[in-house]
């Protein structure tokens, strides 16, 4: 049995428990787990240009992000890196160096990572265009996922990554790392005991004041990138001919046809706690409002204010209120969060992962988890509890380390849970073109009615070529 065949049987979790860490646990060789991250640039806002660009100060690269926090999980090698920025993949590379020591692989295009032997498992923190594309490269490639939300632009497309999934039999988890909150396991775990009466309706907000953000005129392709990095860069995609500057790093985020705005992006984190916490299953009705309201003429192409409302089966309600341009802290002096109203309690979710739990009138604390609280599993597996910053991040890519090294489809955010949860504010997206509700069929996750408004947008434009498979 070679290593790769050793992981995907289930045994090396099963040593990796006995073991417990030791050098014979997960870092013994075979055991150890070899990661690729696909997407690694890191970009700060340059007041002077009003662009996000590439700053080895920034913070706001997810994929970054995510490497650093998985380089706190023992056992775990990043292995490579891959973006189409030859800066940034040499930037990563450089801090896997100085943070564990290895030299990293570089890649530029992620169908040459995903065909390396060496890689058990890739992190795909691209702009959401690619999200699903990539993601089914991977799973076709016998990698382990980890996808960074939203799973894709377009309902349909998810549903696809979905049939791939159990079609390769897969190890996925959706990069919604606060399903790894201790803080909030044991708030939901709370909930669920009853002792707080039933859950009713949760309100989740979140506000940004992010700076304008305009077009900038067409531009040569920068030298790190290349002719074929930007085609790359565009990958399913309909092609635009000019390179468009102000949609890399960071700012595809606002664009339509690359990113999905702050209503999933920032929404979807919020929202799927909200869902979770009120036992939720698919949402039977989608109701999105908003507008363009601040800035006026800016070139963001998503609404900027958004008020989300979603009705469930089994009875509950959730709110989402979301602006991109304001700092006002609307509720509990947070620029994000969720709180879950129960009979006898109301049960708040913080934006760092930590939470609490009130009485009716919301002043009262009766118990309290901060987001640096760490399970005793998670301690056992080795995440140390003074590792600072991006805990969630740690612990969550943990969670799917382990579920690699047992085969266990049982991530911290596995497909299923993640298609309920994405739905609502892609949908929320819909909604808000169409100016109509999306209904939902509860049983299957589906449109219920085919023949809707919302049908025309259930799936995305792609370049030709570049359909799913």
């Amino acid at each position: 049995m070679n290593r790769r065949e050793f992981l995907a049987s289930g045994a090396a979790g099963a040593f990796y428990v006995a073991a417990n860490g030791t050098a014979w646990g997960v870092s013994a060789p075979s055991n150890r787990i070899r990661l690729c991250v696909v997407g690694c640039s890191r970009t700060s806002f340059d007041p002077a240009t009003l662009r996000h660009t590439f700053n080895p100060k920034g913070n706001r690269g997810r994929g970054y992000q995510v490497m650093v926090g998985a380089l706190k999980v023992p056992g775990v090698e990043i292995a490579a890196v891959c973006d189409v920025d030859r800066i940034a993949t040499e930037y990563a590379a450089s801090e896997v160096k100085r943070i564990a020591g290895n030299v990293p692989k570089q890649y530029k295009d992620m169908r040459q990572a995903f065909a390396d032997p060496d890689i058990d498992g890739v992190i795909v923190a691209t702009p959401d265009h690619w999200h699903v594309t990539a993601g089914i490269w991977a799973l076709k490639a016998k990698k382990a996922l980890y996808l960074e939300k939203p799973i894709g632009i377009a309902p349909g497309e998810a549903k696809v990554l979905a049939r791939v999934y159990k079609e390769t039999g897969g190890i996925f988890q959706l990069g919604t790392q606060r399903r790894s909150s201790y803080a909030s396991v044991m708030a939901v775990d709370a909930i669920r005991s009853g002792k707080y009466g039933k859950p009713r309706w949760a309100k989740a907000w979140c506000v940004s004041d992010r700076p304008r953000v305009d077009r900038c005129k067409p531009m040569p392709v920068p030298e790190e990138i290349g002719e074929d990095g930007w085609n790359l860069w565009q990958g399913p995609a309909p092609r635009t001919k000019a390179f468009r500057g102000e949609l890399v790093h960071y700012n595809w985020r606002f664009f339509r046809g690359y990113g999905t705005g702050d209503l999933p992006n920032n929404g979807l984190h919020f929202v799927d706690i909200a869902r979770w916490a009120l036992g939720a299953g698919w949402a039977t009705d989608i109701y999105a409002g908003g507008g363009k309201l601040f800035y006026e003429g800016e070139g963001f192409e998503y609404e900027d204010t958004q008020m989300l409302n979603v009705k469930f089966a089994n009875g509950t309600f959730l709110t989402w209120e979301g602006c991109s341009h304001t700092g006002a802290k609307p509720f509990m002096g947070w620029f994000t969060g969720t709180l879950v109203y129960c009979d006898d309690a109301v049960v708040a979710f913080d934006a760092g992962g930590g939470s609490a739990i009130f009485d009716r009138k919301g002043k009262k604390t009766i118990a309290e988890w901060k987001a640096n609280d760490l399970s005793p599993e998670q301690l056992k597996g080795g995440i140390n509890a003074s590792a600072g910053g991006g805990k969630n991040d740690a612990v969550h890519v943990q969670k799917f380390v382990e579920c690699m090294r047992a085969n266990d489809p049982r991530t911290a955010m596995p497909m299923d849970e993640a298609l309920k949860s994405d739905l609502l504010p892609i949908s929320g997206n819909i909604s808000l073109l169409t100016r109509e509700a999306v209904h939902i069929n509860p049983e299957t996750g589906e449109l219920a009615d085919p023949n809707c408004a919302a049908a025309k947008l259930w799936m995305p434009k792609y370049e030709p070529g570049w359909e799913l498979a």
